[in-house]
């Protein structure tokens, strides 16, 4: 072929397409280069809600009450869509714009969830209606009815229950079980037949965790800073309780002045919860002072952990025509009965995962499948129960992403925009479920906006670590001999020289662990005068104790034993000798037991449905 018919062909035909493929190949440069822009402003967004949301509630003394929550959980909405409007200011969009490309929010909590997104409102029903502050077929944004784990489990004509699961082995069940109505709740552990097993052993009044006894006369005395002076406290229901020993707010000469005090949502004391101490105050007012000053001064928190959890978890595990030989609280009442009761087991034993049955349709019998590990028994005991590859830890993860995953898919398809025409819920990752159904998160969603190739449809997930609902295995921090806390998972544990290196109860009055969340700054205005920041865990008689830095916040390979291949309770079995065993479920005793949960408001046992006289009945 002549130089000038190669000439022709390679200007006609070869250059176009070397254009056309340049073009091609800028335009995947640009829109991937857009796209990590655009997951990188919708990640900073996150973080900020979940910093806002953690922020609120470190300084919300008084537990983690609805009311409170909401307003936190809004606070934190805001602040994602104002971080999101402040990074796309650099690109062009506005803020009011930028709530149109964001179909959902969902805020994933201890036992449930919330999600955040723009909904219409749909009055054309309604005869009237005030509409100062809402119009028929306005566009809005905030947060939906809040959404439980739970799931429907149906056998036979004599069980159609309820349970309701959590980010661990905490569950609520309500319902027919055995023709006969129950509410019950409580944490799931195996039950063991030697005190050496893996479970929750009874002997006596003593109860036996992976061979450490647990005994009622084991008590401890919590201790805290307020602003610049250290208290002695309980903590209730998500709620810490103080007593001033040097109570001033009396005025009419009394002697013997002490008080009980919490914190107000505004950072101030508040002694309302009793009358206080007083030797001229009444018996009852006395006794009612007492029974919180017990339960400080002898906190047996961790015994009644374990306790509770052996009778909760004896229950569902034992058939339902064997007597359980203890007597129990009916928790189905919440009037004023407090008279004990013997019952027989709940025969849950043998549940299965196809007696699961989130929608049923009686008519056509539509039945959801949850067999996503095949038809397991969701209590099987052969794996403890307790254990993270558990039959139940299995059904419970399969539950919550069941749950929160076709309510988003709802919540994302059914909105409609100006700018986007159809909103599509994108594939998550295995590995952010997996965080979803174990940690509370913030996911939120993004999409419909052109960058160029395609459409960005993204998602990001991002942990909340300071949640106060959920007292994770690992959360727990064990002061060394050197006045220093470490996580529980440090190497410095079970590397040490001598492996006794943990501060003993004599000095401290409690077992030296605690929860993570007792290093978070408050902020004291008790003073009146002016605001003093402080660590409850600070100091002890003029000594600091300190957090180490290496060990909570620094390089986990270099610090942090490895426990992939195993969850907190096989590292602490394998690796812990009694003693430090001894603090560790202590201090996760003590914690979970004294955490917020929303069945001591709801259902309580004692004559009232006041968490405090629940938890205070055997002081």
């Amino acid at each position: 072929m002549k130089l000038e018919a190669l000439t022709v062909i390679f200007l006609i035909i070869i250059i176009p397409i070397s254009i056309v493929l340049s073009e091609y190949v800028d335009n995947r440069i640009t829109t991937e280069k857009r796209e990590l822009e655009y997951n990188t402003k919708l990640l900073n967004a996150t973080y900020d809600a979940i910093k806002s949301y953690q922020m609120n509630t470190v300084n919300n003394y008084t537990g983690d009450d609805a009311n409170s929550r909401i307003n936190d959980l809004e606070g934190a909405a805001n602040t994602f869509y104002t971080s999101l409007a402040t990074n796309f200011n650099y690109t062009g969009y506005k803020s009011e714009v930028m709530q149109e490309y964001v179909p959902a929010i969902a805020f994933t909590l201890y036992d449930g969830y919330y999600i955040y997104s723009p909904f219409t409102n749909l009055l054309t029903e309604v005869d009237s209606y005030d509409t100062t502050f809402s119009k028929d077929r306005e566009k809005g944004v905030g947060l939906k009815t809040y959404v439980y784990y739970s799931c429907r489990y149906t056998r036979g004509t004599l069980d159609d229950f309820i349970i309701t699961y959590s980010l661990d082995n905490y569950i609520t069940i309500q319902g027919m079980i055995n023709g006969k109505y129950i509410v019950d709740y409580g944490y799931l552990y195996n039950i063991a037949k030697t005190s050496s097993e893996e479970g929750i052993y009874k002997n006596g009044e003593s109860y036996f965790y992976d061979g450490i006894e647990f005994n009622k006369t084991d008590t401890e005395e919590m201790k805290e800073f307020i602003g610049e002076k250290e208290y002695s406290y309980v903590k209730i229901n998500g709620v810490k309780y103080y007593l001033d020993e040097n109570y001033e707010g009396y005025d009419d000469g009394r002697t013997n002045k002490w008080g009980i005090f919490f914190i107000n949502k505004d950072g101030t004391k508040n002694y309302s919860t009793t009358n206080g101490y007083s030797d001229t105050n009444s018996d009852s007012d006395n006794q009612n002072f007492m029974k919180y000053y017990n339960a400080i001064k002898n906190n047996k928190s961790a015994y009644e952990y374990y306790k509770n959890a052996y009778e909760f978890s004896n229950a569902i595990l034992t058939p339902s025509s064997v007597s359980l030989n203890y007597d129990y609280w009916d928790k189905s009442t919440i009037d004023n009965d407090s008279t004990k009761r013997v019952k027989n087991g709940y025969g849950l034993n043998n549940l299965r995962a196809s007696d699961a049955t989130l929608w049923n349709n009686s008519a056509s019998n539509n039945i959801v499948n949850l067999q996503e590990y095949g038809d397991i028994n969701i209590f099987d005991t052969s794996i403890p129960i307790q254990k993270e590859d558990s039959s139940f830890n299995k059904h419970r993860k399969s539950i919550i992403r069941y749950v929160v995953e076709t309510n988003l898919i709802a919540a994302i398809s059914n909105y409609s925009s100006n700018n986007v025409d159809e909103y599509i819920m994108p594939k998550i990752s295995e590995e952010d479920w997996e965080l979803i159904q174990n940690e509370p998160c913030a996911v939120s969603f993004m999409q419909g906006m052109n960058i160029g190739s395609k459409i960005f449809n993204g998602y990001k997930v991002v942990q909340n670590k300071l949640s106060k609902e959920h007292i994770d295995e690992d959360d727990i921090y064990l002061l060394t001999t050197d006045n220093t806390y470490v996580r529980v998972i440090d190497k410095s544990l079970i590397n040490a020289t001598n492996p006794i290196h943990v501060k003993d109860k004599g000095s401290l009055k409690f077992y030296a662990g605690i929860w993570k969340l007792n290093f978070e700054k408050k902020i004291d205005r008790s003073s009146g005068i002016s605001e003093i920041s402080y660590v409850p865990m600070s100091y002890d008689v003029g000594q600091a104790y300190m957090g180490s830095y290496t060990s909570i916040m620094g390089n986990s390979q270099i610090n942090y034993s490895e426990i992939e291949k195993s969850d907190m309770y096989t590292y602490v079995h394998n690796n812990f000798n009694p003693y430090l065993k001894k603090i560790y479920y202590m201090a996760l005793g003590r914690e979970r037991h004294g955490a917020f949960h929303v069945n001591n408001i709801s259902y309580e046992t004692y004559g009232s449905n006041a968490a405090e006289t629940y938890f205070l009945k055997d002081y």
